[in-house]
């Protein structure tokens, strides 16, 4: 005697669906909206500022007019953006450095002591870049500053004041970024196999071919990542070429404020912060084809 079982349909009723898809497009309007209200409203804002003519009643402007662009071809304007460039390449390249390195002897510690370091490099990221930058200020100084130091281990004759220098700009900078460019290399090499190392060494290869030839290759793309953290951050600093550096360190966002606050300019600085952000995405896109598609496993 055979028995039928009446099959059960798995598909959901169409009003399920569509009551399924609706909730997908309502959790999406609220990114959505944010996107649009934190980035999308304050872009056409500037945009529209920088389009304004220069009027002493209207600290914004007012009218219509290109005046604003033409001036982006001012000296101050375009030294101030290849210094930011320079300032920015610089800092990224040596903080890469250092924390690459840093980050693989890291991951290669026993996990309580990864998380303890890990929550040394979060607790810096919760410092002020203002009182990082008045800190170094003070190590940086005449009186009580690392010129004291060397003039006990007789490197210098006197103290001497290491501000305002661009070397005191960038390790201001450097120290900043360092914590971001761990936290972003650190997943890729925490989960890195480490028998390809051990593999390359047990077929002849020398460690700085293992490291070059397997390491960095696996890991192009977190360092990629990192390494335009560390230019998008700086790119447009303000407090430290402010406090650290004299005219000649001044970044664009110093010029920006000065063009805004002290020329009472608001179009013209518009202007330029439209010319950065141009600057800043060029960057994004070349350092990002570069980094091409690293370790992502």
């Amino acid at each position: 005697m055979s028995v039928t079982v009446p099959s059960v349909s798995t598909a959901l009723p169409s009003e399920d669906i569509a009551r399924n898809r609706s909730l997908s497009w309502t959790g999406l309007l609220w990114p959505f909206f944010m996107i649009v209200a934190f980035v999308g409203v304050p872009f056409f804002l500037l945009l529209r500022v920088s389009f304004a003519r220069r009027d002493p009643a209207f600290y914004q402007g007012s009218g219509w007019t290109t005046d604003a662009y033409a001036g982006l071809i001012e000296p101050v304007v375009l030294h101030g953006l290849t210094f930011s460039i320079v300032l920015a390449l610089t800092v990224a390249t040596i903080s890469i450095l250092i924390a690459f390195p840093a980050t693989y002897f890291i991951a290669g510690m026993r996990r309580k002591t990864q998380i303890a370091w890990l929550i040394g490099f979060l607790t810096t990221l919760a410092l002020s870049e203002v009182l990082i930058t008045f800190a170094w200020q003070i190590i940086l100084s005449k009186r009580v500053g690392i010129s004291n130091i060397a003039v006990f281990l007789g490197l210098l004759d006197r103290p001497v004041s290491l501000t305002p220098s661009f070397a005191g700009v960038v390790g201001c900078l450097v120290y900043v970024v360092i914590p971001f460019n761990v936290m972003t290399i650190y997943p890729g090499l925490s989960r890195m196999d480490r028998s390809y190392i051990e593999a390359a060494s047990t077929l002849g290869a020398k460690p700085y071919q293992a490291f070059f030839n397997i390491l960095l290759p696996l890991m192009r793309r977190p360092i990629a990542t990192a390494y335009l953290t560390s230019v998008v951050v700086t790119i447009g600093a303000y407090v430290a070429p402010l406090v650290l550096g004299g005219p000649a360190n001044w970044t664009i966002g110093v010029i920006i404020g000065e063009v805004a606050v002290s020329a009472q300019n608001l179009p013209q600085a518009a202007a330029i912060a439209v010319l950065l952000m141009a600057v800043t995405g060029a960057l994004i896109l070349m350092i990002g084809r570069i980094g091409g598609k690293g370790y992502t496993s």
